[in-house]
């Protein structure tokens, strides 16, 4: 089977994403640069396969199962990387990963039953202010700490704090909006 170009930049992504958290366990500032490189341009990717997919008509369903899969890679292998260099704290990889998984969790039993859970705009804008919030803090990581203002600092902690909000509210709100399948399941 052939891979139209939006489902062959998701497949970069997910390349890309354990490409990133090894270059932030590397450390050092080159290291770290890179990887914040590589992040931004595996981020563009998710809006560029979203765009061809709806502007030819090339969405497929390897796309829909691949796309938030490598959204969730990247995001969550990056959010480990800057917890284990001390960015962010630790408890929030859990809250970040968490939510994945019973979010994955939710829409494989839908898919069992033959529902497509189709991405919610909170869960979108989640992704959008968690890629935005990881790629702030790689870009701090790499800046010379003396040379940071205290704004900077702040901006960061907020973004993690919105990123973190929309994570745990689109949770809820995935399980609100497919209750009836829950319901339908026995669950």
């Amino acid at each position: 089977m052939a891979l139209n170009w939006p489902n062959r930049l998701t497949v970069a992504r997910i390349i890309m994403a354990p490409v990133v958290m090894i270059l932030l366990q590397m450390g050092g500032p080159e290291a770290r640069w890179t990887a914040l490189i590589v992040f931004v341009i595996a981020a563009l990717t998710d809006m560029v396969d979203g765009y061809l997919a709806r502007r030819y008509g090339w969405i497929s369903n390897l796309g829909k199962f691949l796309d938030p899969l490598a959204d969730k890679l990247l995001v969550c292998l990056a959010w480990i990387g800057l917890a284990d260099l001390g960015l962010v704290p630790q408890w929030t990889v859990y809250v970040i990963i968490g939510r994945e998984l019973l979010i994955s969790s939710l829409r494989s039993i839908a898919a069992y039953a033959g529902v497509l859970i189709l991405p919610s705009g909170i869960g979108k804008w989640k992704a959008a202010i968690q890629m935005f919030s990881v790629s702030y803090y790689m870009l701090l990581s790499v800046l010379e700490q003396s040379t940071i203002p205290r704004i900077a600092s702040v901006i960061g902690i907020v973004s993690m704090w919105i990123a973190l909000v929309l994570t745990v509210v689109s949770a809820f709100h995935y399980f609100w909006r497919n209750r009836s399948v829950l319901q339908r399941l026995g669950m």
